[in-house]
């Protein structure tokens, strides 16, 4: 495990013992999630890394010896258990009453999932809630979900605690309809939102290969209060998180 400090040189990670001609791998230089420097957390195993409070679970402490993240972190015999809160309640000393919800496992290919999804550059317009300064957004999406909303629903303190992946999915898929919904088809944000769409798919079936999923719910309702909305000339402006703009380049932010 290396801590690094974004602005200065870059780190060069390599094991001991290796030979003069091992391939040597430089970490990153921002946090993989939010894209900014501070004191980041190195991941032993692949280029990235992390702020403490960014990486899925969050940490609650820096570790000591080689660290991997999620990303790298078998799902299934783990190689080492994360400093986190989910861990603490789930020690001697855990409440009564949180025993049910994910297996360890499936806990773990969840917030594999969400870390993925979240390290995707087309992901900044879903890691905060749409600003409440967003005209009509609430009226249009009756059931709003981010990605901050998801991370919130895998701590098994919260009282809607994800209790099967089917929930965690649903979830997702219902973060993607509202991108649908409120946004025009061939908007930047609905572009972006329908490629990340595609790309959690494809993970979905590489985290979870034996398990079949059911069709999303596509419910109309909020479509049809839309197109009311629109056609009686409600729509004025595009909802946008707070602090982010557009989905441009190596830029976060957008549109829900």
């Amino acid at each position: 495990m290396e801590i690094t400090r974004s602005g200065s040189e870059p780190d060069w990670l390599q094991g001991e013992g290796a030979s003069d001609g091992a391939v040597q791998m430089e970490n990153e230089d921002f946090c993989a999630v939010c894209l900014n420097g501070g004191d980041l957390l190195c991941c032993d195993r692949c280029p990235r890394v992390f702020h403490l409070a960014c990486h899925i679970p969050g940490l609650l402490s820096f570790p000591a010896g080689d660290w991997l993240c999620s990303l790298c972190r078998d799902v299934l015999q783990p190689e080492l258990e994360y400093d986190c809160e989910n861990t603490r309640i789930c020690g001697e000393n855990a409440p009564k009453g949180l025993s049910y919800g994910l297996s360890p496992s499936d806990q773990r290919r969840c917030e594999k999932l969400t870390l993925l999804v979240s390290c995707n550059i087309l992901s900044a317009p879903f890691h905060e809630p749409v600003s409440l300064q967003a005209r009509h957004y609430y009226q249009i999406i009756r059931r709003p979900m981010d990605l901050s909303a998801i991370r919130s629903k895998l701590n098994k303190r919260s009282p809607l605690h994800y209790y099967t992946p089917d929930h965690y999915v649903s979830d997702i898929c219902l973060m993607f309809r509202n991108c649908a919904t409120f946004n025009y088809p061939d908007s930047e944000v609905a572009q972006a939102g329908r490629s990340l769409e595609a790309f959690f798919q494809s993970k979905l079936r590489e985290v979870f290969p034996s398990q079949a999923w059911p069709p999303a719910n596509d419910s109309n309702s909020d479509v049809r209060d839309y197109r009311t909305l629109r056609k009686a000339g409600a729509r004025t402006a595009s909802a946008v998180p707070p602090g982010r703009n557009t989905v441009t380049g190596r830029g976060r932010g957008g549109d829900l």
